[in-house]
């Protein structure tokens, strides 16, 4: 799948949930509002499911949101508090293991 960089510079990864494209971009957090992440599931048909991250996150708090908001795309029947606790429970293994963001 890959990534891209779009016309207005946020980092774009394509990745594969469940055999669906989605698209997870990295936004500057003016534009997150205050939300560290975000998970759309569109109606319209031929759209590519999306999810938004602030980019401006440390690395235990980027890993934690992007496991969190894949979550709510992979289980999308999950409560919150289910995807919230375990997020952070599989965030907390991976980083004490040594998982850090690889920069492209």
């Amino acid at each position: 799948m890959g990534s891209s960089v779009d016309p207005n510079g946020r980092l774009i990864y394509k990745v594969k949930i469940n055999g669906r494209r989605w698209r997870i971009r990295l936004n500057e957090a003016a534009a997150m509002g205050k939300d560290w992440g975000r998970c759309w599931e569109p109606h319209k048909p031929g759209r590519h499911p999306l999810i938004e991250i602030r980019r401006s996150l440390s690395e235990p708090n980027l890993l934690d949101t992007v496991i969190h908001e894949v979550l709510h795309a992979a289980r999308p029947e999950l409560e919150e508090t289910a995807v919230d606790q375990t997020a952070t429970s599989i965030a907390r293994a991976l980083y004490q293991m040594g998982w850090r963001r690889k920069l492209d």
